[in-house]
């Protein structure tokens, strides 16, 4: 061993800091934006769920006593469906919003503002295949 090499120390400039805290940034900064992308589809894939399951419910309800009046009764008739664990989080759509419920021809529509704004705001979703539902 040489005795006259000396033991060097390298420390972490300033400089290098900043550009590795600034990398972590932007990466989080990605993954952030694109997360979003999927919470909204969850919520999306959510909401369309729902409608259908209650559009079903209502059906089988409308089945059993064709004069009920589903507009304005439809929360009430999810509370008593025994297909229904949780009426009150059935009610409401991906985002928090309550449904809307109408009947128009013979035919139960229901529909969500949240959801349709989604689908317009993102026409290439699979969401937007069957126009039918509002």
């Amino acid at each position: 061993m040489n005795k006259f090499m000396k033991s060097t120390r390298r420390f972490v400039t300033l400089i290098e800091m900043v550009i590795v805290m600034f990398l972590i940034a932007m990466i989080i900064g990605v993954v952030a934006y694109n997360y979003q992308g999927s919470l909204d589809e969850g919520k999306a894939f959510k909401t369309k769920a729902s409608m259908d399951k209650i559009q079903t419910i209502l059906i089988l309800h409308l089945s059993e006593k064709p004069d009920a009046n589903i507009e304005s009764e439809w929360k009430e008739i999810l509370k008593k469906s025994p297909l229904v664990p949780n009426a009150k989080q059935l009610s409401k759509d991906g985002w928090g919003e309550d449904f809307e419920v109408r009947v128009q021809d013979d035919r139960i529509l229901i529909s969500s503002k949240k959801f349709n704004a989604y689908r317009q705001k993102n026409p290439s979703t699979h969401f937007n295949i069957d126009e039918d539902d509002n």
